[in-house]
């Protein structure tokens, strides 16, 4: 594919330099560094709420390592996944906005290589925030809790990172198919929330990617969660989103 090794560069060059590479793993790390001091106060903040009330007394259990890693995940399915869907949707809409797109096919560069560019640089920054994230929250759990539940917590982050890998390339095509960042986006957010729905049937949410983004829970406490149809399914969209993304740019006038 002509030209796509300068366009990554590019691309590379670009996050390290602007707004991208402050949001997703900005608030990756936000959240890694905070959700476990938060779930370590938290019990103790609702605990002092209560006793302002005359004759209420609540017990809260004591915070462990496994409510900071709940915490954590529960942010990574919601906040995080939005985070990723909201970006992405300027990867290639944004470019045909400012015009530059128009300016870099004038080059050596095929629209595939193009639309593969912004996937794989899309996928390596939400990896290495996605890492980073994770490193810190657990590198912040360790001294306020302990090391306990550290493999079954990387294992759920991996099964997120399917999905948000999913999402990320699915954020391409709609970007690449619809003219309007903001259309894009909502459709974005829209299927977000089908899936969130497919959750609560489990005939549809075992063989579709809403299984993985109820996966989480069950997998930090150590259940047997069946992953082979979701991941592979979810895999296997992700690929078909970027050639999909491929086919809609060649048919798009810049």
């Amino acid at each position: 594919m002509n030209g796509f090794a300068a366009f990554l560069r590019k691309e590379a060059l670009e996050t390290r330099k602007t707004w991208r590479l402050w949001v997703l793993p900005g608030v990756l790390v936000f959240l890694g560094l905070t959700t476990p001091i938060l779930a370590a106060v938290t019990p103790t903040i609702l605990k002092m709420t209560a006793e302002r009330t005359p004759g209420v007394v609540i017990r809260f259990p004591e915070p462990t390592a496994m409510d900071a890693y709940l915490q954590f995940m529960g942010n990574l399915a919601q906040l995080a996944l939005l985070v990723v869907i909201i970006t992405g949707a300027s990867a290639v809409a944004g470019e045909r906005r400012a015009g530059t797109a128009a300016l870099v096919l004038t080059k050596p560069l095929s629209r595939a290589s193009f639309v593969s560019a912004k996937a794989v640089s899309g996928l390596v920054v939400l990896g290495l925030a996605t890492v980073l994230g994770t490193a810190l929250c657990i590198a912040v759990t360790i001294p306020l809790f302990d090391a306990s539940h550290i493999a079954r917590f990387v294992e759920s982050v991996a099964v997120w990172f399917v999905l948000a890998a999913m999402f990320a390339n699915l954020m391409v095509l709609l970007s690449a198919a619809l003219d309007r960042q903001a259309v894009a986006a909502g459709a974005g957010i829209a299927i977000y929330v089908l899936l969130f729905v497919l959750t609560g049937f489990p005939l549809v949410r075992d063989r579709t990617p809403a299984g993985l983004l109820s996966a989480n829970d069950a997998l930090l406490k150590g259940r047997d969660v069946a992953l082979a149809l979701p991941l592979t399914i979810t895999v296997a969209l992700a690929v078909a989103f970027v050639i999909a993304a491929v086919w809609a740019f060649r048919r798009k006038e810049l």
